[in-house]
């Protein structure tokens, strides 16, 4: 079967604002689009376990702080680091580039700590967030999708895209495109996770396996990256490097937090159970 999708123009929304055009992006919007489902997906969840959903609301603002300033400054030193060095103020320009491991690693730590100021459970806490990163992840990379900012190698895939090869002004030949692959990805372990999330599980157990399901996932998608995009170090790109540690870590925590013997959690009925 040939690649089923056609080449599309990014849509820009221009709202008039006196004299002015604001333009609205497809990208942006779906980012901001997946920060307020994710955080209403992670309250949700937090409300029927009895947590306190206003701990996670006080957090999304930070968390969009770290995503942009984090995955902008990794982006700069895991794929261009000699222009980013020769040129430091494009280490200021957080809206030019992300890498999603330059996020985690910002987001990670400054969710850990937020949830241990606040005293609270902070396991329990992150598995919130996980079950609403899963469709939040979704709208984010459908908003990769929509820019075209993500090709991948040439295919005859179905599920290739027309244009979106570098060097192809014409627009006749289909890539993969490593932006939808990962929506679809996303979306079906929002599925998985709401399924798997009835059960009574030990705090802790969604954020790893997350990790767990994301870094192989991750890890075989980057060798559909075209070379002369992505830089490579003793032959795998920056994520994939970054895949080996999740990995690693997400397992040594799930196997502890398995062996922690701390009580597990469910809302039976629906109704919150208190942590």
């Amino acid at each position: 079967m040939k690649p089923l999708i056609p080449w599309f123009d990014v849509p820009i929304l221009e709202i008039p604002i006196g004299s002015y055009t604001l333009p609205l992006h497809g990208f942006g919007m779906l980012v901001a689009l997946g920060f307020m489902v994710g955080g209403q997906v992670s309250m949700g969840r937090a409300r029927r376990l009895g947590l306190d959903p206003n701990v996670i609301n006080r957090l999304i603002g930070w968390l969009v702080a770290g995503t942009f300033v984090g995955g902008h400054v990794g982006y700069g030193l895991f794929y261009k680091p000699e222009e980013y060095f020769a040129d430091p103020k494009q280490f200021l320009y957080a809206w030019q580039g992300l890498s999603s491991f330059g996020g985690f690693a910002v987001c990670v730590p400054l969710a850990i700590w937020f949830f241990r100021r606040e005293k609270v459970n902070t396991w329990a806490y992150l598995d919130c967030l996980a079950l609403g990163m899963t469709v939040g992840w979704f709208f984010g990379r459908m908003g990769c999708f929509v820019a075209h900012d993500h090709p991948g190698t040439v295919t005859n895939f179905w599920l290739g895209v027309y244009g979106t090869c570098p060097g192809d002004p014409s627009r006749s030949v289909a890539c993969h495109d490593m932006g939808l692959y990962e929506a679809i990805w996303s979306l079906s372990m929002f599925g998985i996770f709401s399924v798997v999330d009835r059960r009574a599980l030990v705090p802790g157990a969604l954020v790893t396996a997350l990790g767990l399901a994301y870094a192989p996932a991750r890890f075989a998608m980057d060798f559909l990256r075209p070379e002369v995009n992505d830089a490579r170090y003793a032959g795998l790109t920056p994520a994939q490097w970054g895949c080996i540690v999740l990995l690693l870590v997400s397992a040594g925590a799930l196997g502890k937090r398995l062996r922690s013997g701390e009580p597990r959690l469910i809302a039976p009925s629906g109704e919150p159970r208190p942590a």
